[in-house]
């Protein structure tokens, strides 16, 4: 993952990690400086039947 980062900072890109679902997983991405994240961890899916179409 580091090796990952550093491409990207090289390339001033922004990552976003994925699958993050552990606090453990979340403070090692912060401590690798990984600027975004998604996973269960952080919010869960939303059920079809809670969302409306706006």
């Amino acid at each position: 993952m580091s090796a990952i980062l550093a491409i990207a900072e090289a390339l001033d890109l922004e990552v976003v990690a994925e699958g993050i679902e552990t606090e453990e997983q979340r403070r090692r991405l912060r401590e690798l400086n990984c600027h975004r994240g998604q996973g269960f961890l952080l919010a869960r899916p939303t059920p079809l039947a809670d969302l409306s179409l706006a």
